[in-house]
Protein backbone atom coordinates (compact mmCIF):
# COMPACT_ATOMS: atom_id res chain seq x y z
CA UNK A 1 0.00 0.00 0.00
CA UNK A 2 1.28 3.46 -0.90
CA UNK A 3 2.46 5.71 1.88
CA UNK A 4 0.49 8.91 2.58
CA UNK A 5 1.07 11.72 0.08
CA UNK A 6 1.81 14.36 2.77
CA UNK A 7 0.60 17.03 0.37
CA UNK A 8 -0.17 20.54 1.64
CA UNK A 9 1.06 19.56 5.08
CA UNK A 10 3.66 22.27 5.62
CA UNK A 11 1.69 24.16 8.29
CA UNK A 12 0.95 20.95 10.20
CA UNK A 13 4.54 19.77 9.74
CA UNK A 14 5.89 23.00 11.18
CA UNK A 15 3.52 22.75 14.15
CA UNK A 16 4.67 19.20 14.88
CA UNK A 17 8.28 20.34 14.57
CA UNK A 18 7.63 23.05 17.16
CA UNK A 19 6.25 20.43 19.56
CA UNK A 20 9.25 18.16 18.98
CA UNK A 21 11.47 21.09 19.96
CA UNK A 22 9.51 21.41 23.23
CA UNK A 23 9.85 17.71 24.06
CA UNK A 24 13.53 17.87 23.14
CA UNK A 25 14.14 20.85 25.41
CA UNK A 26 12.53 19.03 28.33
CA UNK A 27 14.67 15.96 27.66
CA UNK A 28 17.89 17.99 27.67
CA UNK A 29 16.84 19.74 30.89
CA UNK A 30 16.28 16.39 32.61
CA UNK A 31 19.10 14.26 31.17
CA UNK A 32 22.83 13.87 31.60
CA UNK A 33 25.05 14.42 28.53
CA UNK A 34 25.43 11.33 26.33
CA UNK A 35 27.99 10.38 23.66
CA UNK A 36 27.37 11.84 20.20
CA UNK A 37 24.93 14.36 21.69
CA UNK A 38 22.21 11.73 22.01
CA UNK A 39 20.69 13.62 24.96
CA UNK A 40 19.44 16.02 22.27
CA UNK A 41 17.52 13.24 20.51
CA UNK A 42 14.08 11.70 21.01
CA UNK A 43 12.96 8.08 20.86
CA UNK A 44 10.36 6.90 18.34
CA UNK A 45 7.23 5.23 19.72
CA UNK A 46 4.20 3.48 18.23
CA UNK A 47 2.22 6.70 18.55
CA UNK A 48 4.83 9.43 18.15
CA UNK A 49 8.03 10.41 19.91
CA UNK A 50 9.26 10.63 23.49
CA UNK A 51 12.08 11.43 25.84
CA UNK A 52 14.03 8.63 27.40
CA UNK A 53 13.41 8.15 31.13
CA UNK A 54 14.10 11.57 32.63
CA UNK A 55 15.99 12.36 35.79
CA UNK A 56 13.60 11.67 38.67
CA UNK A 57 11.76 9.01 36.70
CA UNK A 58 9.07 9.13 34.06
CA UNK A 59 8.65 9.52 30.32
CA UNK A 60 7.28 12.46 28.33
CA UNK A 61 5.67 11.52 25.00
CA UNK A 62 3.81 13.31 22.23
CA UNK A 63 0.98 11.29 20.70
CA UNK A 64 0.40 12.05 17.02
CA UNK A 65 -3.00 10.34 17.10
CA UNK A 66 -4.45 12.53 19.84
CA UNK A 67 -2.16 15.59 19.60
CA UNK A 68 -1.52 15.29 23.33
CA UNK A 69 1.56 15.40 25.50
CA UNK A 70 1.51 12.57 28.02
CA UNK A 71 3.74 12.04 31.05
CA UNK A 72 3.82 8.62 32.65
CA UNK A 73 5.72 6.80 35.39
CA UNK A 74 6.06 3.04 35.64
CA UNK A 75 3.52 2.70 32.83
CA UNK A 76 0.86 4.77 34.64
CA UNK A 77 -0.29 8.12 33.27
CA UNK A 78 0.53 11.10 35.48
CA UNK A 79 -0.99 13.80 33.25
CA UNK A 80 -1.95 14.64 29.67
CA UNK A 81 -1.87 18.04 28.00
CA UNK A 82 -3.54 18.79 24.67
CA UNK A 83 -1.66 20.88 22.12
CA UNK A 84 -4.93 22.27 20.80
CA UNK A 85 -5.47 25.97 21.40
CA UNK A 86 -1.82 26.61 22.21
CA UNK A 87 1.13 28.31 20.61
CA UNK A 88 4.57 26.77 20.98
CA UNK A 89 5.41 29.18 23.79
CA UNK A 90 2.13 28.76 25.68
CA UNK A 91 2.30 24.97 25.37
CA UNK A 92 5.80 24.93 26.86
CA UNK A 93 4.69 27.23 29.67
CA UNK A 94 1.65 25.06 30.39
CA UNK A 95 3.89 21.99 30.45
CA UNK A 96 6.28 23.61 32.93
CA UNK A 97 3.31 24.47 35.16
CA UNK A 98 1.72 21.01 35.06
CA UNK A 99 5.09 19.40 35.79
CA UNK A 100 5.42 21.70 38.80
CA UNK A 101 1.96 20.68 40.01
CA UNK A 102 3.12 17.06 39.67
CA UNK A 103 6.20 17.66 41.84
CA UNK A 104 8.81 18.32 39.14
CA UNK A 105 10.76 21.56 38.84
CA UNK A 106 11.95 21.73 35.22
CA UNK A 107 13.45 24.76 33.49
CA UNK A 108 13.96 23.91 29.81
CA UNK A 109 15.94 26.16 27.52
CA UNK A 110 13.60 28.42 25.55
CA UNK A 111 16.20 29.08 22.84
CA UNK A 112 14.17 27.20 20.20
CA UNK A 113 10.78 27.77 21.82
CA UNK A 114 9.91 31.19 20.45
CA UNK A 115 6.78 30.86 18.30
CA UNK A 116 3.72 32.65 19.66
CA UNK A 117 1.35 31.99 16.77
CA UNK A 118 -1.31 29.33 17.28
CA UNK A 119 -0.26 25.78 16.44
CA UNK A 120 -2.20 24.74 13.34
CA UNK A 121 -2.05 20.96 13.09
CA UNK A 122 -4.51 19.00 10.99
CA UNK A 123 -5.30 15.77 12.86
CA UNK A 124 -5.51 13.70 9.67
CA UNK A 125 -2.15 14.96 8.43
CA UNK A 126 -0.60 14.25 11.83
CA UNK A 127 -1.81 10.65 11.60
CA UNK A 128 -0.53 10.43 8.02
CA UNK A 129 2.88 11.57 9.22
CA UNK A 130 2.81 8.87 11.90
CA UNK A 131 2.05 6.22 9.25
CA UNK A 132 4.94 7.46 7.10
CA UNK A 133 7.29 7.74 10.07
CA UNK A 134 6.50 4.22 11.22
CA UNK A 135 7.06 2.73 7.76
CA UNK A 136 10.30 4.64 7.28
CA UNK A 137 11.50 3.61 10.73
CA UNK A 138 10.92 -0.02 9.75
CA UNK A 139 12.78 0.41 6.44
CA UNK A 140 15.74 2.18 8.04
CA UNK A 141 15.90 -0.33 10.90
CA UNK A 142 15.93 -3.18 8.38
CA UNK A 143 18.80 -1.55 6.51
CA UNK A 144 20.63 -0.78 9.77
CA UNK A 145 20.47 -4.47 10.70
CA UNK A 146 22.56 -5.25 7.59
CA UNK A 147 25.52 -3.22 8.89
CA UNK A 148 28.28 -4.39 11.21
CA UNK A 149 30.25 -2.28 13.66
CA UNK A 150 29.36 0.62 15.93
CA UNK A 151 26.21 2.60 15.17
CA UNK A 152 24.18 5.17 17.03
CA UNK A 153 20.50 4.36 17.71
CA UNK A 154 17.84 5.27 15.15
CA UNK A 155 16.32 8.38 16.73
CA UNK A 156 14.47 11.62 16.01
CA UNK A 157 16.47 14.85 16.14
CA UNK A 158 14.16 17.73 17.13
CA UNK A 159 16.38 20.50 15.78
CA UNK A 160 16.07 19.42 12.13
CA UNK A 161 13.07 17.12 12.76
CA UNK A 162 14.84 14.28 10.98
CA UNK A 163 15.07 10.60 11.93
CA UNK A 164 18.41 8.91 11.47
CA UNK A 165 21.49 7.13 12.72
CA UNK A 166 25.27 7.21 12.18
CA UNK A 167 27.45 4.25 11.21
CA UNK A 168 31.18 4.31 12.00
CA UNK A 169 33.09 2.09 9.54
CA UNK A 170 36.58 2.56 10.98
CA UNK A 171 36.08 1.34 14.52
CA UNK A 172 35.66 4.81 16.04
CA UNK A 173 32.57 6.13 17.76
CA UNK A 174 32.85 9.94 17.88
CA UNK A 175 30.73 11.87 15.38
CA UNK A 176 32.97 14.92 15.78
CA UNK A 177 36.19 13.09 14.90
CA UNK A 178 35.78 9.66 13.33
CA UNK A 179 34.90 8.55 9.76
CA UNK A 180 31.15 8.09 9.50
CA UNK A 181 28.12 7.71 7.28
CA UNK A 182 24.75 9.14 8.33
CA UNK A 183 21.45 7.72 7.07
CA UNK A 184 17.95 8.99 7.66
CA UNK A 185 14.65 10.58 6.70
CA UNK A 186 13.93 14.32 6.78
CA UNK A 187 10.50 15.94 6.36
CA UNK A 188 12.23 19.03 4.92
CA UNK A 189 15.37 21.14 5.16
CA UNK A 190 16.62 24.47 3.83
CA UNK A 191 16.04 24.46 0.08
CA UNK A 192 14.29 21.06 0.18
CA UNK A 193 10.66 21.56 1.12
CA UNK A 194 9.46 17.99 0.47
CA UNK A 195 10.34 14.87 2.51
CA UNK A 196 13.35 12.79 1.50
CA UNK A 197 15.72 9.96 2.40
CA UNK A 198 19.33 11.04 2.90
CA UNK A 199 22.81 9.62 3.33
CA UNK A 200 26.14 11.40 3.60
CA UNK A 201 29.68 10.29 4.40
CA UNK A 202 32.44 12.30 6.09
CA UNK A 203 35.87 12.06 7.61
CA UNK A 204 38.44 14.65 8.63
CA UNK A 205 40.79 13.38 5.94
CA UNK A 206 38.35 13.30 3.02
CA UNK A 207 35.63 15.80 3.90
CA UNK A 208 32.21 14.92 2.46
CA UNK A 209 32.26 12.08 -0.04
CA UNK A 210 30.71 12.10 -3.51
CA UNK A 211 29.60 8.57 -4.43
CA UNK A 212 27.53 7.19 -7.33
CA UNK A 213 23.88 6.42 -6.59
CA UNK A 214 21.10 4.50 -8.34
CA UNK A 215 17.70 5.78 -9.51
CA UNK A 216 15.43 6.86 -7.84
CA UNK A 217 18.18 8.39 -5.67
CA UNK A 218 20.24 11.40 -6.77
CA UNK A 219 23.72 12.58 -5.84
CA UNK A 220 23.50 16.19 -4.66
CA UNK A 221 25.94 18.87 -3.51
CA UNK A 222 23.60 21.70 -2.49
CA UNK A 223 22.27 21.68 1.07
CA UNK A 224 24.50 18.69 1.78
CA UNK A 225 26.79 16.42 -0.24
CA UNK A 226 25.51 12.88 -0.53
CA UNK A 227 22.48 10.79 -1.46
CA UNK A 228 19.02 12.31 -1.85
CA UNK A 229 15.92 10.22 -2.59
CA UNK A 230 12.60 12.04 -2.79
CA UNK A 231 9.78 10.60 -0.69
CA UNK A 232 7.42 11.39 -3.58
CA UNK A 233 9.43 9.09 -5.86
CA UNK A 234 9.44 6.23 -3.35
CA UNK A 235 6.14 6.20 -1.51
CA UNK A 236 4.17 4.17 -4.08
CA UNK A 237 6.80 1.45 -4.52
CA UNK A 238 5.31 -1.98 -3.81
CA UNK A 239 8.70 -3.10 -2.48
CA UNK A 240 9.36 0.11 -0.53
CA UNK A 241 11.61 -1.43 2.14
CA UNK A 242 13.73 -3.25 -0.46
CA UNK A 243 14.17 -0.11 -2.56
CA UNK A 244 15.35 1.87 0.48
CA UNK A 245 17.70 -0.93 1.49
CA UNK A 246 19.15 -1.24 -2.01
CA UNK A 247 19.95 2.43 -2.60
CA UNK A 248 21.40 2.91 0.88
CA UNK A 249 23.52 -0.25 0.73
CA UNK A 250 25.02 0.85 -2.58
CA UNK A 251 25.90 4.27 -1.15
CA UNK A 252 27.27 2.72 2.04
CA UNK A 253 29.61 0.37 0.17
CA UNK A 254 30.90 2.93 -2.31
CA UNK A 255 31.26 5.77 0.19
CA UNK A 256 32.90 3.59 2.86
CA UNK A 257 35.58 2.54 0.37
CA UNK A 258 36.58 6.21 -0.02
CA UNK A 259 36.64 7.16 3.66
CA UNK A 260 39.99 7.42 5.43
Amino acid sequence: MALPSLLNWETSRDGLHQIALIVGAFRVACSDPRPNDLHFSLDLTDSGFSTSTIRGGGLLEFDLNTLQLRFSRCGASVFTLSARGHSQVSLAQALIAIFKDSGYSISPSMKRITQEGALEIDATLARDYLVALDRLYTALARFRARLAGYMTPLVLWPHHFDMGFIWFPGGGADEHADPQIAFGFAPFSDGLDRPYIYAYAWSKATGYIEAPVSVPAQAIKEGYTGLYAAYDDLRQASDFDSVIESILLQFQRLAASQLQ
